[in-house]
């Protein structure tokens, strides 16, 4: 069976992301339904038919991309880094985030450098007003696309030829969860006609607002944390005003760019190669302006215009050949930094240029944002089709239940009680370190069939490993796996609260891939970013309490971490999971598997002549057996409670 998708709005985000998929060696049936007439959202381009048999066009969306970033894109990465740290805490500067994603290079042009075709994009010299012309001695530059901003979303669509269903001018008016994944039902905006499109999966583009407001209408819940989340992105507003004036050709060929009053950007679309007819003008508001003036009449927008475009462009060749398009989503202002969110229970994926906060440019981000979806997407339906051939959310038939042990005895004790997986390792008082080889050779013998995972942590204290430090967790996961461990448990950050990759791609690699990121996931600030990281990394599973001192105080935050992690990663909530909590916390956050170590205090009669001493050795305690048994029944009753 072919899985389907469906892909709400054909801006460049869910252009890419169809793009991407339908590269796939075994691709996908791809659909995607868009209410404009023509793919391309906010990448776009208007033509015009004028009285004397004339075609105009007219870019409305983006007028160029990249324009702050002039020719650094062509420096040498070393030298730009120099160029960025004399910058960085200049008053005033280029925008350094941007400048890095400048040498990193450009997502959209290069996607466009893929798709048959003349080059579509030319840089072009900017004028700057009203605030600093240059950079670094430098003219600002622009791409700007023959053809209009439109030409990539035509290529985009043509590109795959029949193979993409793609339903313009059309409506998705409803969302239904189905067995085998999604209906939406459709009605055509030019004939009133409805339809409905089967998917097992779908990709959401529009600007987030609008997405939101989608998946509320139709009752789809979002984990909490998320929902928060995605509610501060905001956008800005742009009124563009364009037509044929008879003064221009005094603009630079990539337009002007005003720092203040009304207008920000005008540019002339014949200068760009966009239009055929000289003096086809567009002039796009700022955002204060489009906001104070949005409920005016296109006519008044018109009168109040006119007299600031008047004195770079002169006169319209005719008074009703200036029009008005208002976009009420014209960029991003608060965007999240994940590139995607990932719904694995709905089998959906949120994209747009609402996320990626990272890229250069809005443009850019919407492209990064299709090509992660896109990723996520493809890896989500072979996991799926995996488990079921209709490609549905498949109940577990079994909780795991890891327990963390510390002796022979102690796995006795969980493989008696019902433990599906261990963790081994010493030192808990300390939050665990690596145990010794004679340990694991021991547990080894007597968790024989019982998957058994080792932490690696040679010291107490922060996660942030000098060279030497992982040479010596290296060589021990290499050591481990070659006695028998079935994978490796550990965190690597760098001194500034990162993920460390060097040195977890080498520990990944030392485990053959069976590898867990511990708790030191807890101490990153942004959660979803780094979950996408380890899963480009290639770890398995994510041990977490979703940054709380307990799993049941970070619910809200696993949440949202089982549903981004999707297929691709997995989820283990860790932090006093308790038997008569843990199926609250499971069903809140739709978890299949916890971790737990439920421990007990131990009379040692060896440290009762000298209990002074006793104190500095650590409390002795010991794995409760009987509350592992405790975490197995609630877990099982859980099973069966949702069947």
């Amino acid at each position: 069976m072919t899985p389907r998708v469906a892909i709400i709005g054909a801006g460049l985000a869910g252009l890419t992301a169809a793009h991407r998929l339908l590269s796939r060696p075994s691709p996908p049936e791809v659909t995607i339904i868009d209410k404009g007439r023509h793919g391309g959202g906010r990448a776009c381009t208007r033509n015009v038919d004028l009285p004397d048999g004339r075609k105009a066009r007219f870019d409305l969306g983006p007028p160029n991309l990249y324009a702050r970033h002039s020719r650094l894109f062509d420096r040498n990465p070393l030298d730009l880094q120099r160029v960025l740290d004399a910058l960085e805490n200049t008053a005033g500067a280029l925008d350094v985030r941007g400048l890095l994603d400048a040498e990193r290079g450009f997502q959209t042009a290069a996607l466009a450098a893929e798709l048959p075709g003349e080059d579509l994009f030319t840089r072009r010299a900017i004028g700057r007003i009203g605030a600093a012309g240059e950079a670094l001695g430098e003219p600002i530059t622009a791409l700007t696309a023959a053809h209009g901003m439109r030409e990539l979303a035509f290529r985009l669509l043509t590109v795959h030829g029949d193979r993409l269903d793609f339903r313009d001018y059309t409506l998705a008016e409803k969302l239904e969860r189905t067995d085998t994944g999604w209906r939406v039902h459709t009605r055509s905006l030019r004939d009133e006609h409805r339809s409905t499109v089967h998917a097992n999966a779908l990709i959401l583009t529009p600007p987030v607002p609008q997405t939101l407001e989608l998946l509320e209408r139709n009752k789809l819940a979002l984990p909490d944390e998320l929902r928060d989340a995605l509610r501060k992105v905001t956008y800005s507003r742009c009124v563009a005003l364009y037509g044929v004036f008879a003064g221009a050709g005094a603009l630079q060929p990539g337009g002007v760019w005003l720092g203040d009053g009304p207008l920000e950007w005008i540019t002339d679309n014949h200068l760009k190669n966009v239009s055929a007819v000289n003096g086809s003008i567009t002039a796009l508001t700022t955002d204060e302006w489009a906001t104070a003036h949005w409920d005016e009449p296109d006519a008044r927008i018109i009168e109040l215009l006119l007299p600031r475009l008047r004195a770079w462009v002169g006169e319209p060749v005719a008074p009703g050949q200036v029009w008005v398009h208002k976009w009420r989503w014209a960029r991003p202002v608060s965007p999240m930094r994940p590139p995607c969110v990932v719904l694995r229970d709905l089998s959906a994926v949120l994209a747009g240029d609402g996320f990626a906060s990272a890229s250069a440019d809005h443009a850019d981000a919407a492209v990064a944002s299709g090509e992660a979806a896109a990723h996520r997407m493809g890896a989500l339906l072979t996991a799926l089709a995996r488990r079921d051939g209709r490609y549905t959310v498949a109940r577990p038939q079994r909780y795991t239940l890891e327990i963390a042990v510390t002796s022979p005895e102690e796995a006795v004790y969980a493989t008696r009680a019902g433990a599906d997986r261990l963790e081994l390792s010493s030192g808990l008082a300390l939050g665990g370190l690596t145990p010794s080889l004679g340990l694991f050779r021991a547990v080894r013998k007597i968790a024989d069939g019982v998957p058994l995972y080792v932490l690696l942590r040679p010291r107490e204290g922060g996660f942030a490993y000098s060279r030497a430090e992982l040479g010596v967790m290296v060589e021990d996961a290499e050591t481990f796996m070659r006695e028998g461990a079935d994978g490796i448990v550990f965190g690597a950050l760098t001194h500034k609260g990162r993920v460390y990759h060097d040195g977890c791609r080498a520990l990944v690699g030392a485990a053959r891939g069976r590898a867990v990121f511990h708790r030191a996931f807890d101490f990153l600030p942004e959660p979803l970013v780094a979950l996408d990281e380890l899963i480009e990394l290639g770890f398995e599973r994510v041990l977490t309490s979703g940054g709380a001192t307990t799993a049941e105080a970070g619910t809200t935050h696993l949440a949202a971490l089982v549903q981004h992690a999707g297929w691709q990663i997995e989820i283990l909530p860790a932090g006093r999971v308790r038997g008569d909590t843990v199926a609250d916390l499971v069903r809140a956050t739709r978890c299949d598997q916890v971790h737990a170590g439920p421990r007990a205090a131990r009379a040692d009669g060896g440290l009762d002549a000298r209990p002074a001493l006793a104190g500095a050795m650590g409390a002795t305690t010991e794995l409760d057996e009987n509350a592992v048994r405790h975490l197995r029944q609630q877990l099982d009753g859980l099973v069966e409670s949702l069947s």
